[in-house]
């Protein structure tokens, strides 16, 4: 795998080290583009980072997880640490999760994807989807980004964002991460015996996937999980403007005491 094929992390503000650390992991974008209003809630309380897969990555489940792992050993230090995953993200912090659990205080899922390989319908979508022209792929987006995102709960600034960001990625990279889905798959005796703290955030309005019925699945196997609902939210619940991470982690007394910092700034 080349240098530049390689996930990074990269600090969305300035580093703050004296925080615990907590690592964002990005749906099927891989950009780590979409956290930034979380970012702003979250950074009294956390030393930031987002994880960039690029889109040339053709990783596996095991070696993406092994390179996580790797860069979060190199940024984590003596402090704890959270792992929070959003849909494709989600999938791949379990899979972090079960190949290093020593490295984590907390893991966080958020509507995750590991339901699409077993609801026929979806996968047979995303299967049709690899015989689409590239032209007509880039064209049905529109409609896609709609099932993705409810824009009634998306202020106007942050549906630009998600456009801008998720409509170039390129047809090959969404089909094979839709590919790494269909094949996402951890035995029950795997789940079992992971004891990291688990929250697991569920939007009701899911039109993408069938989120509350997947969180109760998992937490049904993992030992020590709680399900956050969110009700109202669509899949990409995340830039709306009614979904803050650092009061729903403090709704579930997740969150760590702030430390005496100035507020951080915005990196240029």
């Amino acid at each position: 795998m080349s240098a530049s094929s390689s996930p990074v992390l990269f600090a969305p503000i300035f580093p703050q080290p004296e925080k615990p650390l907590i690592v964002l992991l990005p749906g099927l974008d891989g950009t780590g583009k979409l956290f930034g209003e979380q970012v702003q809630v979250l950074s009294p309380y956390f030393d930031i980072r987002c994880l960039k897969i690029p889109e040339s990555n053709r990783q596996g489940w095991e070696s993406l997880a092994g390179s996580v792992v790797e860069l979060i050993y190199h940024a984590q230090g003596d402090r704890p640490t959270y792992l929070c995953g959003e849909s494709f993200g989600g999938c791949l912090a379990l899979q972090v999760a079960l190949t290093a659990p020593e490295l984590l205080s907390q893991l966080v899922m958020i509507n995750p994807a590991s339901a699409l390989r077993r609801h026929f319908w979806l996968r047979g979508m995303a299967q049709t989807a690899a015989f689409v022209p590239e032209w007509l792929f880039n064209v049905s987006g529109a409609f896609a980004l709609s099932v993705i995102a409810n824009f009634d709960r998306i202020e106007k600034t942050q549906q630009e964002l998600f456009i801008k960001t998720v409509r170039p990625i390129s047809q090959a990279c969404v089909m094979w991460r839709l590919e790494m889905l269909h094949q996402f798959e951890v035995a029950t005796e795997r789940l079992q015996q992971l004891s990291t703290p688990t929250t697991l955030l569920a939007s009701g309005r899911d039109h993408l996937l069938p989120s509350p019925q997947e969180a109760a699945l998992l937490q049904r196997h993992l030992p020590n999980a709680a399900i956050y609902p969110l009700p109202e939210s669509g899949h990409a619940c995340l830039i709306e403007r009614d979904v803050d991470l650092a009061q729903c982690f403090q709704a579930l007394n997740l969150l760590p005491h702030p430390a005496a910092a100035t507020p951080a700034q915005t990196a240029a």
